[in-house]
C-alpha cells in the first residue's frame, strides 16, 4: 500500500524527541502542599476558568465561556478536563484531557496513552459552517511520547486517532516546553510546536465536499490533503494564592498552515486565545 505524506512524516516528527536540542532555563519546584498533609494516595483539583478564542480554527468569530477544570491523578492514572491535570503537580507534564495511562518510563523518556472525548464540530458553531456537514463526536485514542531534557525543558510528541471512524482522521502533536520561576509562588511555562493531520482530518475539519459546494453553501469545493495543520506558540502563568488555591491564566497563538491555511474556511488563518481561572488542589 502508498504510505501518504503524513505517514511518511510521523516518524520523523517523532524522532525529534531525541535530536530537538533544549534552551533550559534556571528553575526551582513550587512549594508543594503542606508537607503535615496525610497521603490520600491521590491528588485532586477543581476549580472554573474562563475561555476567549476562534469558534474554530480559522472563525473570523469569537466566543467567550465558562469551563469546568477538573483533575484527578491516582497512581499512574489522570482523568483531566480543562487543563485541571496540570495543576496536579507544578511540573513538566501537561496532564492530557481525558483518561491517561503512564505506559513506561526509562531515565528521561516516558510513554502515556489515554482516551478522550472529541465534541467534533455543528454547522450552527459559526455561520460560515451553516450548510457543511457536522463533523460528529467521537472517541479518541492518544500515545504521547515524552523526554525530559532536565528540570525545565521538555519534547513531547503526540499522536491521536479517531477510535470510532466518525471521519476525525489523525493529528500527530509536538512540542518543546520549558519553564521557570518569577518568584517563589509563580510560575510561567512557555511552549512552541506544530500540529501534522491526515487527510480525513484535513477534509473533515478544512474541507468543503462537492456535495455541499454551491447546493447547501455557497463556498467553492476545497479538498486538501495531509500535511502540516498548524504552528502555535503558548505562554502560561501559575500562581499559588496560598496553600491550595492555585491561581492560571494564558495565552495562546495559532497560524493554520498549508493546505488548512488555503481553505476557504481560514477566514482568519492567524488566531489567539486567552483563559484565567482558579482551583482548588488538594491532597497528597
Amino acid at each position: 500500500m502508498k504510505r501518504t505524506h503524513f505517514q511518511k512524516t510521523v516518524p520523523g516528527a517523532v524522532a525529534l524527541l531525541l535530536v530537538l536540542p533544549a534552551c533550559a532555563l534556571a528553575q526551582l519546584r513550587l512549594p508543594p502542599p503542606p508537607p503535615d498533609s496525610p497521603d490520600h494516595g491521590f491528588t485532586w483539583s477543581l476549580g472554573a476558568s474562563v475561555v476567549n478564542g476562534p469558534r474554530y480554527a480559522g472563525s473570523a468569530e469569537r466566543s467567550t465561556g465558562v469551563r469546568p477544570v477538573i483533575g484527578l491523578e491516582v497512581g499512574r492514572f489522570t482523568l483531566s478536563s480543562g487543563g485541571g491535570g496540570s495543576l496536579l503537580d507544578f511540573d513538566l507534564d501537561p496532564r492530557d484531557s481525558g483518561l491517561t495511562a503512564r505506559l513506561f518510563q526509562l531515565d528521561n523518556f516516558r510513554l502515556s496513552g489515554g482516551l478522550r472525548l472529541d465534541g467534533g464540530r455543528k454547522g450552527a458553531d459559526d455561520p460560515i459552517l451553516r450548510g457543511l456537514p457536522d463533523v460528529e463526536r467521537t472517541l479518541r485514542g492518544r500515545l504521547s511520547a515524552i523526554y525530559d531534557f532536565n528540570k525545565q525543558a521538555s519534547l513531547r510528541s503526540t499522536l491521536s486517532q479517531d477510535l470510532l471512524d466518525k471521519q476525525g482522521g489523525a493529528t500527530l502533536q509536538t512540542s518543546a516546553r520549558y519553564e521557570f520561576l518569577i518568584s517563589s509562588r509563580t510560575e510561567i511555562g512557555l511552549a512552541a510546536g506544530f500540529t501534522l493531520a491526515d487527510s480525513t482530518y484535513m477534509r473533515s475539519y478544512m474541507g468543503v465536499p462537492t456535495s455541499a459546494a454551491g447546493v447547501t453553501t455557497a463556498l467553492p469545493a476545497y479538498r486538501p490533503g495531509a500535511g502540516m495543520h498548524s504552528t502555535h506558540l503558548g505562554l502560561e502563568v501559575k500562581t499559588l494564592v496560598s496553600d491550595r488555591w492555585v491561581l492560571f491564566g494564558g495565552v495562546g497563538y495559532q497560524q493554520l498552515r498549508g493546505d488548512a491555511r488555503r481553505s476557504p474556511l481560514a477566514v482568519k488563518p492567524d488566531s489567539y486565545n486567552v483563559s484565567i481561572g482558579l482551583a482548588y488542589r488538594c491532597c497528597r
